[in-house]
Protein backbone atom coordinates (compact mmCIF):
# COMPACT_ATOMS: atom_id res chain seq x y z
CA UNK A 1 0.00 0.00 0.00
CA UNK A 2 2.40 2.63 1.08
CA UNK A 3 4.93 1.07 -2.02
CA UNK A 4 1.66 2.35 -4.23
CA UNK A 5 1.16 5.43 -2.94
CA UNK A 6 4.81 6.83 -3.35
CA UNK A 7 4.78 5.66 -6.65
CA UNK A 8 1.55 7.97 -7.45
CA UNK A 9 3.33 10.63 -5.25
CA UNK A 10 3.70 13.02 -8.81
CA UNK A 11 -0.07 12.31 -9.30
CA UNK A 12 -1.03 12.85 -6.01
CA UNK A 13 0.62 16.58 -5.60
CA UNK A 14 -0.96 17.47 -9.23
CA UNK A 15 -4.23 16.38 -8.48
CA UNK A 16 -4.36 18.17 -5.06
CA UNK A 17 -2.75 21.11 -6.90
CA UNK A 18 -5.56 21.07 -9.26
CA UNK A 19 -8.53 20.28 -7.09
CA UNK A 20 -7.81 23.10 -4.57
CA UNK A 21 -7.44 20.17 -1.43
CA UNK A 22 -5.18 20.51 1.87
CA UNK A 23 -2.08 20.59 1.52
CA UNK A 24 -0.22 16.80 0.58
CA UNK A 25 1.92 14.98 2.52
CA UNK A 26 5.07 16.86 3.95
CA UNK A 27 8.63 16.35 1.89
CA UNK A 28 9.63 14.78 5.48
CA UNK A 29 6.73 12.36 5.58
CA UNK A 30 7.59 11.28 2.19
CA UNK A 31 10.98 10.33 3.32
CA UNK A 32 9.37 8.68 6.18
CA UNK A 33 7.33 6.48 4.23
CA UNK A 34 10.17 5.38 1.61
CA UNK A 35 12.18 4.06 4.94
CA UNK A 36 9.18 2.83 5.86
CA UNK A 37 9.09 0.59 3.03
CA UNK A 38 12.63 -0.33 3.08
CA UNK A 39 12.49 -1.57 6.58
CA UNK A 40 9.09 -3.48 5.80
CA UNK A 41 10.70 -4.95 2.44
CA UNK A 42 12.41 -8.26 3.80
CA UNK A 43 9.39 -8.90 5.64
CA UNK A 44 7.37 -9.05 2.31
CA UNK A 45 10.49 -10.83 0.95
CA UNK A 46 11.14 -13.54 3.17
CA UNK A 47 7.36 -14.25 3.83
CA UNK A 48 7.12 -14.80 -0.21
CA UNK A 49 10.16 -16.97 0.16
CA UNK A 50 8.91 -19.26 2.81
CA UNK A 51 5.10 -19.21 1.28
CA UNK A 52 6.11 -20.34 -2.46
CA UNK A 53 5.31 -23.60 -3.44
CA UNK A 54 9.19 -24.65 -3.32
CA UNK A 55 9.76 -23.75 0.53
CA UNK A 56 10.40 -26.56 2.99
CA UNK A 57 10.67 -25.91 6.61
CA UNK A 58 14.29 -25.37 6.41
CA UNK A 59 13.98 -21.95 5.73
CA UNK A 60 11.92 -20.72 8.70
CA UNK A 61 14.94 -20.55 11.26
CA UNK A 62 17.70 -18.90 8.63
CA UNK A 63 14.66 -16.52 7.35
CA UNK A 64 14.20 -15.53 11.24
CA UNK A 65 18.01 -15.56 11.79
CA UNK A 66 17.86 -13.11 9.07
CA UNK A 67 15.05 -11.04 9.75
CA UNK A 68 16.69 -10.19 13.22
CA UNK A 69 20.00 -9.21 11.79
CA UNK A 70 18.93 -6.94 9.43
CA UNK A 71 16.34 -5.21 12.39
CA UNK A 72 19.29 -4.74 14.96
CA UNK A 73 21.59 -2.70 12.05
CA UNK A 74 21.88 1.21 13.13
CA UNK A 75 21.77 2.08 9.71
CA UNK A 76 19.34 5.47 10.28
CA UNK A 77 19.09 8.03 12.62
CA UNK A 78 15.45 9.06 12.51
CA UNK A 79 13.93 8.06 15.59
CA UNK A 80 10.78 7.14 14.24
CA UNK A 81 12.44 4.02 12.10
CA UNK A 82 14.54 3.63 14.88
CA UNK A 83 11.60 2.72 17.19
CA UNK A 84 9.86 0.71 14.74
CA UNK A 85 12.44 -1.67 14.21
CA UNK A 86 13.24 -2.19 17.89
CA UNK A 87 8.93 -2.92 17.74
CA UNK A 88 9.49 -5.50 15.21
CA UNK A 89 12.29 -7.13 16.65
CA UNK A 90 10.79 -8.05 19.76
CA UNK A 91 7.55 -9.41 18.04
CA UNK A 92 9.82 -11.49 15.73
CA UNK A 93 11.40 -12.49 18.60
CA UNK A 94 8.25 -13.47 20.59
CA UNK A 95 6.42 -15.24 17.99
CA UNK A 96 9.53 -17.27 17.26
CA UNK A 97 10.85 -17.63 21.01
CA UNK A 98 10.45 -20.86 20.49
CA UNK A 99 10.88 -22.21 16.65
CA UNK A 100 14.95 -23.43 17.41
CA UNK A 101 14.36 -25.43 19.97
CA UNK A 102 11.30 -27.93 17.61
CA UNK A 103 13.09 -31.00 15.97
CA UNK A 104 10.89 -30.24 13.01
CA UNK A 105 12.69 -27.19 12.34
CA UNK A 106 15.95 -27.41 13.84
CA UNK A 107 16.59 -31.30 12.21
CA UNK A 108 15.33 -29.73 8.99
CA UNK A 109 17.91 -27.12 9.42
CA UNK A 110 20.53 -28.99 10.16
CA UNK A 111 20.12 -31.60 7.65
CA UNK A 112 19.73 -28.49 4.85
CA UNK A 113 23.77 -28.51 3.54
CA UNK A 114 22.90 -25.11 2.59
CA UNK A 115 22.54 -23.69 6.20
CA UNK A 116 23.35 -26.66 8.48
CA UNK A 117 24.33 -25.21 12.19
CA UNK A 118 25.36 -21.25 10.51
CA UNK A 119 21.75 -19.63 10.85
CA UNK A 120 21.16 -20.86 14.76
CA UNK A 121 20.78 -17.59 17.03
CA UNK A 122 23.52 -18.19 18.71
CA UNK A 123 26.46 -21.38 19.53
CA UNK A 124 23.65 -22.64 22.47
CA UNK A 125 20.97 -23.12 20.40
CA UNK A 126 22.81 -24.48 17.37
CA UNK A 127 24.51 -27.32 20.27
CA UNK A 128 21.15 -27.78 21.26
CA UNK A 129 19.80 -28.26 18.26
CA UNK A 130 22.68 -30.74 17.36
CA UNK A 131 22.04 -32.51 20.25
CA UNK A 132 18.32 -33.34 19.84
CA UNK A 133 19.57 -34.40 16.18
CA UNK A 134 21.67 -36.97 17.01
CA UNK A 135 19.14 -37.99 19.53
CA UNK A 136 16.97 -38.65 16.75
CA UNK A 137 19.69 -40.12 14.44
CA UNK A 138 20.56 -42.98 17.29
CA UNK A 139 17.21 -43.67 17.60
CA UNK A 140 16.93 -44.69 14.04
CA UNK A 141 19.58 -46.34 14.10
CA UNK A 142 17.90 -48.61 17.10
CA UNK A 143 15.15 -49.26 14.84
CA UNK A 144 17.06 -50.48 11.86
CA UNK A 145 18.99 -52.95 14.35
CA UNK A 146 16.09 -54.29 15.45
CA UNK A 147 14.94 -54.75 12.59
CA UNK A 148 17.93 -56.64 11.67
CA UNK A 149 17.82 -58.75 14.53
CA UNK A 150 14.77 -60.34 13.54
CA UNK A 151 15.55 -60.74 10.23
CA UNK A 152 16.79 -64.83 9.96
CA UNK A 153 20.27 -64.82 10.33
CA UNK A 154 22.36 -66.26 6.80
CA UNK A 155 23.06 -70.47 7.78
CA UNK A 156 26.84 -71.12 6.56
CA UNK A 157 27.26 -73.33 3.67
CA UNK A 158 27.14 -77.30 4.26
CA UNK A 159 30.38 -78.92 4.18
CA UNK A 160 30.57 -81.33 1.08
CA UNK A 161 32.23 -83.62 3.12
CA UNK A 162 33.33 -83.48 6.99
CA UNK A 163 37.43 -83.24 6.81
CA UNK A 164 37.68 -84.10 9.88
CA UNK A 165 35.43 -85.69 12.66
CA UNK A 166 35.63 -82.70 15.17
CA UNK A 167 35.17 -79.94 12.34
CA UNK A 168 31.23 -79.76 14.08
CA UNK A 169 32.77 -79.04 17.50
CA UNK A 170 35.22 -76.21 15.72
CA UNK A 171 32.31 -74.79 14.06
CA UNK A 172 30.19 -74.70 17.11
CA UNK A 173 33.22 -72.90 19.79
CA UNK A 174 33.40 -70.49 16.46
CA UNK A 175 29.35 -69.30 16.65
CA UNK A 176 29.44 -69.18 20.46
CA UNK A 177 32.33 -66.45 20.18
CA UNK A 178 31.60 -64.94 17.38
CA UNK A 179 31.55 -61.04 17.83
CA UNK A 180 28.31 -59.34 17.81
CA UNK A 181 27.70 -57.29 14.53
CA UNK A 182 26.93 -53.85 15.08
CA UNK A 183 24.60 -51.86 12.84
CA UNK A 184 26.64 -50.00 10.57
CA UNK A 185 24.31 -46.83 11.05
CA UNK A 186 24.37 -46.48 14.59
CA UNK A 187 28.15 -46.76 14.99
CA UNK A 188 28.44 -44.26 12.25
CA UNK A 189 25.68 -41.74 13.10
CA UNK A 190 28.32 -39.59 15.10
CA UNK A 191 30.78 -39.71 12.36
CA UNK A 192 28.51 -39.10 9.45
CA UNK A 193 27.41 -35.86 11.63
CA UNK A 194 30.55 -34.59 12.07
CA UNK A 195 31.83 -35.20 8.73
CA UNK A 196 28.95 -33.40 7.27
CA UNK A 197 28.74 -30.77 9.27
CA UNK A 198 32.50 -29.96 9.10
CA UNK A 199 32.19 -29.51 5.65
CA UNK A 200 31.80 -26.39 3.47
CA UNK A 201 27.81 -25.68 2.72
CA UNK A 202 26.46 -25.64 -0.68
CA UNK A 203 25.32 -22.47 -2.48
CA UNK A 204 21.92 -21.22 -1.66
CA UNK A 205 20.54 -21.45 -5.55
CA UNK A 206 21.89 -25.75 -5.27
CA UNK A 207 19.08 -28.15 -4.79
CA UNK A 208 19.20 -29.99 -0.80
CA UNK A 209 17.40 -33.12 -2.20
CA UNK A 210 19.94 -33.08 -4.94
CA UNK A 211 22.54 -33.11 -2.73
CA UNK A 212 21.67 -35.84 -0.66
CA UNK A 213 20.75 -38.15 -4.22
CA UNK A 214 24.11 -38.03 -4.80
CA UNK A 215 25.56 -38.16 -0.81
CA UNK A 216 23.01 -40.88 0.70
CA UNK A 217 25.91 -43.49 0.49
CA UNK A 218 28.74 -41.08 2.38
CA UNK A 219 25.94 -40.32 4.64
CA UNK A 220 22.90 -42.83 4.74
CA UNK A 221 21.29 -42.18 8.15
CA UNK A 222 21.06 -38.56 7.88
CA UNK A 223 19.67 -39.09 3.88
CA UNK A 224 17.24 -41.23 5.21
CA UNK A 225 16.21 -38.66 8.11
CA UNK A 226 16.51 -35.83 5.60
CA UNK A 227 14.30 -37.31 3.27
CA UNK A 228 11.58 -38.10 5.84
CA UNK A 229 12.09 -34.28 7.18
CA UNK A 230 11.27 -32.75 3.71
CA UNK A 231 7.28 -34.61 3.51
CA UNK A 232 6.54 -32.15 6.74
CA UNK A 233 4.18 -30.18 5.25
CA UNK A 234 1.29 -27.14 6.09
CA UNK A 235 3.19 -24.51 8.54
CA UNK A 236 1.65 -21.22 8.74
CA UNK A 237 4.52 -18.34 9.38
CA UNK A 238 3.13 -14.70 10.82
CA UNK A 239 5.02 -12.39 11.32
CA UNK A 240 3.95 -8.71 12.84
CA UNK A 241 2.47 -7.18 9.84
CA UNK A 242 2.76 -9.88 7.26
CA UNK A 243 0.68 -13.62 7.48
CA UNK A 244 1.38 -16.40 5.30
CA UNK A 245 0.14 -19.78 5.18
CA UNK A 246 3.46 -22.13 3.61
CA UNK A 247 3.40 -25.19 2.44
CA UNK A 248 6.57 -27.04 3.38
CA UNK A 249 7.02 -29.48 0.82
Amino acid sequence: MIQSLIEQKRALGVFVSEHELPDNLTAHQWALLEKVVTVLGPFEELTRKVSSSEAMAEDVIPAVTVLQRFLSRETDDDHVIKSMKVTLAAAVRRRFSDVEEQPLYSNATLLDPRYKNLFFSNTNTAANAKEMLMRELLRLSREEENHDLHEPPARKPRRDQASSSLDSIFDEIADEQAPVSLNRAQVGSTAQLETYLGETTISREDKPLQYWAVNKVRFPTLAKMASDTSKHHAVVLTVKGCSAQCHIL
